[in-house]
């Protein structure tokens, strides 16, 4: 793990068992100003679901073996460090107000491995540093599910395989190797109606 630079008070609030940091969407109620969103056009909305067409995006992303408040914890440390690194050695601000924050998890050699990632603003470049690295999310049409709460894999799952059944049910074509949760609610405040989004590529 990355101790290089302070991040206590995030690791304070996981242990609290307080909800995933993250980033939002432009004219959504929950993405208001301050907030910095990816830009998306609404497509569809019905009462099961909504469709969205994200444009171009950049994202800070990191890797962290297992899928427990372990893991959570490393990797949203890593991003911490990561942001304060640009700050703070070379001059380069990244606005801590994106969200959501996207998290993934993937099998690795049979193993599970968790991707957490947080949206960088437009118009700031910045590079991968130690474990950290920034992708590019091309323009991508999401299918989005909504549920309120604080965010677990268990719920994350449980909502996801739901979207994937309404999915098939409609006939939709998506992507069925990967799902995102997209959390919109700063660990440091205690909110119980926190708002989380399911993210399905639509194939």
């Amino acid at each position: 793990m990355d101790t290089w630079l302070p991040a206590l008070p995030l690791l304070l609030s996981l242990l609290l068992g307080l909800a995933l940091r993250t980033q939002a969407c432009d004219l959504l109620d929950y993405c208001r100003p301050p907030r910095i969103c990816p830009n998306f056009t609404h497509i569809s909305t019905n009462q099961k679901y909504e469709e969205r067409l994200y444009e171009p995006s950049v994202w800070m992303c990191t890797t962290e073996e297992g899928i427990d408040s372990r893991a959570v914890a490393e990797a949203s440390i890593r991003l911490i460090n990561f942001r304060n690194y640009h700050s703070w050695v070379k001059g380069v601000q990244i606005n801590p107000h994106t969200w959501p924050s996207l998290v993934s998890v993937n099998i690795v050699e049979n193993r599970l491995e968790l991707s957490l990632c947080w949206m960088v603003p437009p118009g700031v470049t910045v590079s991968g540093y130690r474990q950290v690295t920034v992708k590019t999310i091309p323009r991508t049409a999401m299918f989005v599910r909504s549920f309120s709460g604080i965010p677990t894999f268990e719920n994350s799952g449980l909502n996801a395989l739901r979207l994937m059944e309404d999915l098939l049910s409609d006939g939709k074509r998506f992507d069925r190797t990967v799902f995102f949760r997209a959390s919109y609610d700063s660990p440091f405040g205690i909110i119980f109606f926190k708002h989380n989004e399911i993210w399905i590529p639509k194939a």
